[in-house]
């Protein structure tokens, strides 16, 4: 039997993404992270109850995240993982808020979580294993849909800044919140290059996954009625004349393909998206020296 370690597979990109790998092989099992396990009836649905297992988590919470990795622990039995899929993300565009562990909210559920869990199921991850991050085209500022959206790509001042959310001088909550959540996406790019440099060879293979923007999924559920409205209806019947956007479909089988290892089996440090070829990241998230902090500050918050 081969494991996928989920986070966010209850909806969008996920959730496809799910439904694919579950249909490619019986012996395919889902081990899936969400908020509230009980309203997982979309997922449940979507992959046959003997190939799946949905446990509870929450990716801002490091108690959480252990817990869930304690699980998944057990379940495993010492299999290995074939694939882990660090999908689940939030936009929060009010006040800054925090998480239980002290940290900006955006970047304790969308980074800070996902490279815990990582860090600690690593034991049961082989050179076979693909760690595949949800990145965005929203971290790079030449990004033309992400501007048209108030994107102005990702900041880096500094981990320290990046993790407590002050990144740049705006007056506007709205465009802080933006700032953000680009951010959020440009470190899980940076943590897909800094992992391959450290791990080489020698552990999994590491992947960013932009998977385009994609209209009427949940990560809209932050911010205003009136964009909540705009996303779930309007938007979606425009994906077609959208350079950059794409469906949870055609994402979703894009994913499944890279943790199936059909799709770059043999890469890693790579920058990829939903059309399934590699691109160029934001000149930002080259910086080796950024990456290395992230990783570090990272390390030291999650050590506990």
């Amino acid at each position: 039997m081969r494991h996928f370690v989920f986070t966010g597979a209850t909806s969008g990109m996920g959730l496809e993404s799910a439904r694919a790998l579950a249909a490619r092989d019986k012996s395919f099992k889902i081990i899936a992270g969400t908020r509230t396990p009980g309203t997982a009836d979309n997922l449940r649905q979507a992959v046959p109850d003997e190939q799946l297992l949905v446990l509870q988590l929450d990716t801002s919470s490091l108690s959480s995240v252990k817990t869930f990795c304690s699980e998944v622990t057990n379940e495993l039995k010492g299999a290995n993982i074939a694939g882990l899929a660090l999908n689940a993300g939030a936009q929060f565009v009010s006040d800054t808020a925090l998480s239980e562990d002290g940290y900006d909210l955006t970047f304790a559920t969308n980074v800070l979580g996902h490279i815990a869990l990582y860090n600690a199921l690593a034991a049961n991850m082989t050179p076979n294993t693909v760690v595949v991050s949800t990145a965005s085209g929203t971290h790079d500022e030449s990004n033309a849909l992400a501007k048209s959206s108030g994107f102005r790509g990702g900041f880096f001042p500094s981990a320290t800044d990046v993790a407590h959310g002050t990144l740049s001088n705006t007056t506007s909550t709205r465009q802080a919140g933006l700032d953000r959540y680009a951010t959020s996406k440009l470190c899980n790019v940076m943590f897909t290059y800094a992992m391959a440099r450290r791990v080489g060879g020698a552990g999994p293979r590491f992947i960013a996954l932009d998977p385009g923007m994609m209209p009427g999924t949940g990560l809209a559920r932050n911010r205003s009625k009136a964009i909540q409205l705009a996303w779930k209806t309007v938007m979606p019947t425009m994906v077609r004349f959208m350079d950059g956007a794409s469906t949870p479909e055609r994402s979703g089988k894009v994913l499944a393909e890279i943790l199936a290892n059909e799709l770059f089996n043999q890469g890693t440090g790579l920058h990829v998206e939903y059309t399934g070829k590699e691109i160029p990241s934001s000149p930002l998230s080259y910086d080796e020296s950024k990456q290395d902090a992230l990783i570090e500050f990272s390390m030291d918050a999650t050590a506990a």
